[in-house]
Protein backbone atom coordinates (compact mmCIF):
# COMPACT_ATOMS: atom_id res chain seq x y z
CA UNK A 1 0.00 0.00 0.00
CA UNK A 2 2.98 2.16 0.90
CA UNK A 3 4.65 2.27 -2.49
CA UNK A 4 0.83 2.62 -4.98
CA UNK A 5 0.48 6.13 -5.74
CA UNK A 6 -2.35 7.89 -3.98
CA UNK A 7 -2.46 5.85 -1.50
CA UNK A 8 -2.06 6.81 1.86
CA UNK A 9 -1.61 5.16 5.45
CA UNK A 10 -4.02 5.88 8.39
CA UNK A 11 -1.58 9.01 10.07
CA UNK A 12 -1.17 10.18 6.72
CA UNK A 13 -4.96 10.16 6.72
CA UNK A 14 -5.48 11.93 9.98
CA UNK A 15 -2.90 14.44 9.09
CA UNK A 16 -4.97 15.10 5.60
CA UNK A 17 -8.09 15.06 7.66
CA UNK A 18 -6.33 18.07 10.18
CA UNK A 19 -5.62 19.60 7.04
CA UNK A 20 -9.33 20.35 5.31
CA UNK A 21 -9.95 21.14 8.96
CA UNK A 22 -7.53 24.47 8.27
CA UNK A 23 -5.30 22.83 10.91
CA UNK A 24 -1.78 24.53 10.80
CA UNK A 25 1.19 22.14 11.07
CA UNK A 26 1.83 23.45 14.80
CA UNK A 27 -2.26 22.72 15.51
CA UNK A 28 -1.49 19.42 13.73
CA UNK A 29 1.41 18.24 15.90
CA UNK A 30 -0.51 18.94 19.03
CA UNK A 31 -3.44 17.26 18.27
CA UNK A 32 -1.77 13.86 16.92
CA UNK A 33 0.97 14.59 19.54
CA UNK A 34 3.78 14.34 18.06
CA UNK A 35 6.46 16.79 16.59
CA UNK A 36 5.80 19.63 14.34
CA UNK A 37 8.88 18.63 12.33
CA UNK A 38 7.29 14.89 11.87
CA UNK A 39 4.18 16.96 10.52
CA UNK A 40 6.38 18.30 8.09
CA UNK A 41 7.95 15.17 7.04
CA UNK A 42 4.59 13.49 6.38
CA UNK A 43 3.47 16.80 4.35
CA UNK A 44 6.56 16.35 2.51
CA UNK A 45 6.15 12.74 1.53
CA UNK A 46 2.55 13.02 0.61
CA UNK A 47 3.75 16.08 -1.94
CA UNK A 48 6.12 13.74 -3.66
CA UNK A 49 3.72 11.06 -3.57
CA UNK A 50 0.79 12.74 -5.33
CA UNK A 51 3.30 14.69 -7.36
CA UNK A 52 2.73 18.40 -6.07
CA UNK A 53 6.54 19.75 -6.71
CA UNK A 54 6.27 23.56 -6.57
CA UNK A 55 3.35 26.55 -5.69
CA UNK A 56 1.34 26.43 -2.90
CA UNK A 57 1.89 22.72 -2.11
CA UNK A 58 -0.58 22.78 0.91
CA UNK A 59 -3.73 23.95 -1.29
CA UNK A 60 -2.86 22.00 -3.96
CA UNK A 61 -3.01 18.53 -1.49
CA UNK A 62 -5.87 20.54 0.09
CA UNK A 63 -7.60 20.48 -3.30
CA UNK A 64 -6.72 17.12 -3.95
CA UNK A 65 -7.93 15.38 -0.66
CA UNK A 66 -11.12 16.68 -0.70
CA UNK A 67 -11.82 16.00 -4.43
CA UNK A 68 -11.24 12.35 -3.42
CA UNK A 69 -13.48 12.71 -0.75
CA UNK A 70 -16.13 14.10 -2.64
CA UNK A 71 -16.07 12.67 -5.93
CA UNK A 72 -16.99 9.10 -4.63
CA UNK A 73 -19.93 10.68 -2.71
CA UNK A 74 -21.32 12.58 -5.48
CA UNK A 75 -20.60 9.66 -7.37
CA UNK A 76 -23.12 7.35 -5.26
CA UNK A 77 -25.64 10.36 -5.41
CA UNK A 78 -25.79 9.93 -8.94
CA UNK A 79 -26.02 5.98 -8.57
CA UNK A 80 -28.94 6.83 -6.79
CA UNK A 81 -30.96 9.50 -8.43
CA UNK A 82 -30.65 7.35 -11.59
CA UNK A 83 -31.99 4.46 -9.64
CA UNK A 84 -34.89 6.68 -8.67
CA UNK A 85 -35.66 7.49 -12.13
CA UNK A 86 -35.74 4.19 -13.28
CA UNK A 87 -37.89 3.14 -10.70
CA UNK A 88 -40.07 5.75 -11.58
CA UNK A 89 -40.56 5.06 -15.16
CA UNK A 90 -41.45 1.53 -14.53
Amino acid sequence: MKNQPGSIGPRERQIVELLLLGCDNAEIARELKMAPRTVKTHFNRLYLRFGISNGIKRVKLATLMYRRQTIPQMKVMENVSTSNQQRAHE
